[in-house]
């Protein structure tokens, strides 16, 4: 027979894991990252560059789905 899904929670080592869990996005901690100014420059190019593929490929499948209609009569 199987357990219900209210059950199947209770099971202890799954119940002591999401508590784990909750407890360690709970708390908060003092971040210590460094970013240079750099960095936001990079994140600004990887989101263009991907900008401009996502287009181009984009532009190359409606392309191939209108040459694969055949010629017009």
């Amino acid at each position: 027979m199987h357990k219900s899904p209210g059950k199947q929670f209770l099971n202890p080592s799954l119940r002591a894991t999401f508590l784990i869990a909750l407890a360690m996005f709970a708390t908060e901690r003092e971040a210590r990252a460094y970013a240079d100014p750099g960095s936001g420059a990079l994140i600004w190019q990887m989101l263009v560059a991907g900008l401009v593929g996502v287009g181009f490929y984009f532009r190359r499948i409606t392309a191939w789905f209108k040459n694969r209609k055949g010629p017009k009569v």
